[in-house]
């Protein structure tokens, strides 16, 4: 029974969202695969210390570990992992993190075995042809203990664990793939100074009966545009994404050019941090099934190739992360704002219906606590538009009172070339359901909005993104949903760089969060994986050779003496990212200036945490802090 609404103050509300619940029974899922009716999955448990697990669900509704204990599924070619599995005609490869060992295992059987000898690099990005004979996928090669270790598309030889280099020469590849026949193989390939949504190479290459590969080329484009997820059909034609128009549209290939089969302003891809991705798949021969976002918002829809028509499916998803279709089924790792993200899956006949199959939270939560989120759009102080999901306070046993308003936490995302999802998240409502306001926003730089939206951030990182940020909150205050003095700026990664460059910068919020941030951005391109080597010069406009003053200038570190307000940070020991002396010393500078600060760091966790203990212990001491300085 629902209590009766009491009045309270700030202090902050009870409530059952605890940190505990949502550390120890939150999941989160990777790559997503169909094979003969059943649905693999790749999930990382907290509870396990954030071991990755290949899982199966049967037609029989069985679910089933498919790897042991000893396994931790995972691999980082590009720094971010993804792909580390694939499953074809009940052959299920995969990459063990652990000794970067790629392994086959026959689900009939059950038996596992190693595909290639020790080897001092990682693999990913699997795609098997049809005879079985070999395994095509990336390659990392870190023998020469480069710190720019060669990427390349190279094949396993599945019976005698020869690796065969096919090609090699450009800084990165990525989604290589096969024709249903075998003749045929597709991929992706990109340079420095490029991310791979800045501009990407199609390209295409002949299988002969004696394996050997030829004729390889090139699918034109008009440069610079960035591809995604080429795919075949059945009938062997291949597909691709490409943000040629402003956004990220499906096209088939024809005689080495692009061909439209339907055009929309929403963006059918996703920008390729981790490697394996999907926002379409083939229901048969004449449609494909689609996801594509629109203003932010994720949906889903049905191409038909033959008259070009386009439907879209209502099935009360708002975000999906992966889509994958085979043998009258499609499998989604979807949500919405009450349903967490979860592995779903629907027939043909019924997609506005997907069962859920695994739920990433285990234990449900009373949707009284539940806050749903308003879509904002608002002006920037520029006079565009930027975007963001308001939460509203909602616990059934308090309400304020009088004039009372909440505080609110504005959320940065990551990336900054990400996103913040219309989606169920449990730190959200372990805050709402405590009182506060909350308030994600999908700043311009921010993907699923188009090229153009985008590309914004170019240049300006450290500005833009902190204008937006604060353009949002008093965006808010305007509109009388928050209380402008209890106003909280929270980010993680390079979101952290926001939250500090806005407390250097500006003096309208409390307090601050900063998890795993950036502070000195020229240390930052003095220790930074190859994946993100030019990733900032893009974004602030040069290198810090040439651009020398401006990375000083958008480096916190160099304008701590600004910093007024209270912070805590959270780093992990292991992060190869975002190198924990980025906390020590923007923690050092703070001291100086006498700043109230709490700093934690968790031992073994790396850029982004997994246990479920640091978990729960950087939302408490968050929440903690929180609460102190309001």
């Amino acid at each position: 029974m629902i209590a009766d609404s009491q009045n309270a103050k700030f202090s902050p509300w009870h409530s059952p969202i605890t940190a505990e619940v949502i550390a120890s029974k939150s999941i989160s899922f990777t790559d997503l695969h169909i094979d003969k009716g059943t649905i693999y999955w790749s999930e990382s448990r907290p509870s396990e210390k954030g071991r990755s697990v290949i899982v199966s669900f049967d037609n029989n509704g069985n679910y089933k570990d498919e790897t042991p204990d000893s396994i931790q599924v995972g691999t980082s070619v590009h720094g971010y992992g993804g792909g580390a599995f694939y499953i074809r005609d009940g052959n299920l490869y995969f990459s063990n993190a652990k000794d970067g060992i790629v392994y086959l295992k026959e689900i009939i059987t059950g038996k596992i075995r190693a595909l290639i000898d020790s080897f001092e690099g990682r693999f990913a990005d699997f795609n098997a042809d049809p005879s079985h004979k070999y395994l095509y996928c990336i390659r990392k090669d870190d023998s020469n203990k480069s710190n720019f270790p060669p990427t390349e598309v190279v094949r396993i030889s599945i019976q005698s664990k020869n690796v065969e280099v096919l090609f090699t020469g450009c800084d990165f590849y990525s989604s290589p793939t096969v024709s249903p026949n075998g003749k045929k193989i597709a991929w992706l390939q990109w340079n420095h100074p490029n991310m791979p949504w800045d501009a990407t190479e199609l390209w295409m290459a002949d299988i002969y009966p004696d394996h050997s590969i030829q004729n390889k080329m090139q699918v034109m484009g008009s440069l610079p545009e960035a591809f995604y997820q080429p795919s075949w059909n059945e009938n062997n034609e291949l597909f691709v994404c490409s943000d040629r128009t402003g956004f990220w549209n499906i096209y088939r290939v024809d005689q080495n050019k692009l061909c439209e089969i339907f055009s929309k302003e929403a963006d059918f891809g996703r920008p390729m941090w981790i490697s394996g991705t999907r926002c379409y798949d083939f229901l048969n021969q004449n449609e494909i099934i689609c996801c594509y976002s629109d203003k932010g918002i994720w949906k889903t829809g049905i191409i038909h190739l033959l008259d070009e028509k386009f439907k879209e499916i209502d099935n009360n998803l708002s975000c999906i992360y992966n889509i994958v279709a085979q043998e009258n089924r499609v499998a989604y790792f979807g949500g919405n704002p009450k349903l967490p993200l979860a592995v779903l899956f629907s027939k043909n006949i019924d997609l506005e219906e997907p069962k859920i199959i695994r739920n990433s939270i285990g234990n449900s939560i009373d949707e009284n606590y539940i806050s749903i989120p308003e879509i904002i759009e608002y002006p920037t102080r520029d006079k565009k538009t930027a975007f963001a999901f308001y939460y509203a306070p909602k616990n059934p046993k308090y309400t304020y009172i009088n004039d009372e308003l909440p505080p609110l936490i504005i959320k940065v995302h990551g990336g900054p070339t990400a996103s913040a999802d219309c989606m169920f998240n449990a730190k959200v409502q372990y805050y709402t359901s405590r009182g506060f306001s909350y308030l994600e926003v999908n700043y311009r730089g921010s993907t699923g909005f188009g090229k153009s939206y985008r590309e914004q951030l170019k240049g300006l990182w450290g500005i833009l993104d902190v204008e937006d940020c604060i353009d949002a909150a008093l965006f808010l205050c305007k509109k009388n949903k928050v209380d402008k003095n209890k106003l909280i700026i929270a980010g993680s990664s390079s979101g952290g760089l926001t939250v500090l460059s806005a407390l250097s910068f500006h003096n309208i919020f409390k307090c601050a969060s900063c998890t795993y941030g950036i502070a000195d951005l020229i240390a930052l391109s003095e220790h930074i994986h190859k994946f993100e080597a030019y990733y900032d010069q893009g974004l602030l406009g040069g290198s810090p050779q040439n651009a020398k003053q401006i990375y000083i200038e958008r480096s916190p570190i160099h304008s701590a003496h600004h910093i007024k307000s209270p912070v805590i940070f959270f780093h992990g020991d292991k992060d190869y990212v975002v190198d924990v002396n980025q906390t020590y010393k923007i923690s050092e500078k703070l001291k100086e200036n006498q700043v109230y600060h709490e700093v934690y760091i968790f031992e073994g966790e790396g850029h982004g945490f997994k246990k479920a203990e640091s978990i729960v212990n950087s939302l408490q001491k968050e929440l903690e802090f929180f609460v102190k300085c309001l």
